[in-house]
């Protein structure tokens, strides 16, 4: 006669199994999944042959494309689903848009989530580095040049533009300056949502954008270190000295240490490296939430 631990172990199992069978089916239902006819599309008509038929970009449910007549390249050695576009989670919402008339460069691991607005002009160029997350309804607009480094994660309803649409005339000199300037947002940055980011910005690598609704508009790299905290309108440095952790292992240690307890967390440093923690030996992608 099997004991109550006995039926409590065998229940485990079969839920642990029904689980799977849902999951499954869940998955393979979802609205949102991988449309193969938009994907095939994009590929075939955005890339050479040889590289569209190894299908490198999937593109997600309601997708759609305002324009495809320009380029699109991959950086690093090819695979299937290596980007991925309109990919839903948590908030996404409305329609992925892409208007591509320029050039379009993506690395390995690139995710765009869903109702992302992205707009690349004939003369412009668009580059997402290496395991880059572009979280839910960002809109990004490249008429001359928008480039986001690797790791970097960017929250949603953040504006990325490089172009002021526009041009001001100084009246006392008479000169009218270039309404386009290049955007360099550096590798392992995370920008807060609904953060405005304008022409002429370039961040330094593994800096925090911390305030919602902050707005950037010209060169830090000179001012402000690596390691920093950036924030308010116009932004400006808040804090040195701190990073974001990327590295989903570092993230799970961090989530049951404080669910046992409010004690805080502290690396010890002699004994272990802040880079190691941070990014991983995996160097995972950014979640930025």
């Amino acid at each position: 006669m099997m004991g109550g631990n006995g039926m409590t172990e065998q229940a485990a199992v079969h839920k642990s199994f029904l689980n799977r069978i849902f999951s499954t089916l869940e998955s393979r239902l979802w609205p949102f999944r991988v449309n193969w006819l938009k994907t095939v599309y994009f590929n075939f008509r955005s890339m050479p042959l040889p590289v569209a038929i190894k299908l490198p970009v999937y593109i997600h449910a309601h997708t759609q494309f305002s324009s495809l007549s320009g380029r699109v390249e991959i950086r690093g050695e090819v695979r299937r689903g290596m980007v991925r576009i309109g990919k839903r989670e948590d908030r996404g919402q409305g329609i992925t848009n892409i208007r591509n008339l320029g050039l379009i460069v993506f690395h390995e691991g690139v995710t765009i989530m869903q109702g992302c607005d992205i707009y690349v002009g004939p003369r412009g160029r668009l580059e997402i580095g290496r395991r880059a997350r572009i979280r839910e309804n960002v809109f990004i607009y490249a008429s001359a040049l928008v480039k986001i480094g690797e790791m970097t994660g960017i929250a949603f309803q953040t504006t990325i533009s490089d172009d002021d649409f526009h041009y001001i005339l100084d009246t006392k000199t008479g000169q009218a300056a270039d309404c386009k300037a290049a955007v360099v947002i550096g590798a392992r940055n995370w920008i807060g949502s609904r953060t405005v980011i304008k022409k002429g910005t370039i961040t330094p690598d593994d800096v925090i954008v911390a305030s919602s609704y902050s707005l950037l508009s010209k060169d830090y790299t000179a001012s402000v270190p690596p390691f920093s905290v950036l924030g308010g309108v116009p932004a400006r440095l808040l804090k040195e000295n701190i990073r974001r952790v990327f590295d989903r292992h570092s993230e799970a240690a961090l989530h049951r240490h404080y669910a046992t307890g409010d004690r805080p967390f502290a690396l010890d440093l002699e004994k272990q490296d802040a880079d190691a923690f941070c990014l991983g030996t995996s160097q995972g992608e950014a979640s930025c939430r």
